[in-house]
């Protein structure tokens, strides 16, 4: 998204009747954002559960194999890493918000469909329907 929010490139508003299009341009940015942060939360998870699981299995293989001691120090610095790399990608998708993002863009992308059927039909006028994609692009400014 640029600076000015969702507006074309050389416009400071939606021309007059141009306001669906440009609705259905920031819909459609605001799904590709999705596609985009589920992904990469998909994977951030995934990397969690397999550093996490083999980092128990790890651990725990010397008490039940019974390995020789320098093995074991092996196993023990290996199931440390994986331990690290699990804590470090679970604090990576709490600090950037992801889920959080998620949930408001996939909001803010229901209030657009709203908007653009309520503007298509004409139960909104040119004036409520630009008052609300403003709101729709403050409320969407993390993308």
């Amino acid at each position: 998204m640029s600076d000015r929010g969702f507006v074309p490139e050389g416009q400071y508003g939606p021309p007059g009747g141009d306001l669906s299009s440009l609705i259905q341009r920031t819909r459609d940015q605001v799904a590709k954002y999705l596609g985009q942060a589920r992904t990469r939360q998909r994977r951030l998870l995934n990397v969690a559960i397999v550093a996490g699981a083999l980092a128990t299995a790890l651990a725990g293989a010397p008490a039940v194999v019974g390995v020789q001691p320098s093995i074991w120090r092996i196993l023990c610095i290996l199931a440390a890493v994986c331990s690290l790399v699990a804590a470090i990608v679970t604090q990576l998708q709490k600090s950037n918000s992801a889920g959080e993002n998620v949930s408001r863009a996939e909001t803010v992308r229901a209030r657009l469909d709203v908007l653009n059927i309520g503007l298509l039909s004409g139960n909104l006028s040119q004036e409520q329907a630009a008052t609300e994609y403003a709101a729709c692009v403050e409320q969407s400014s993390f993308i």
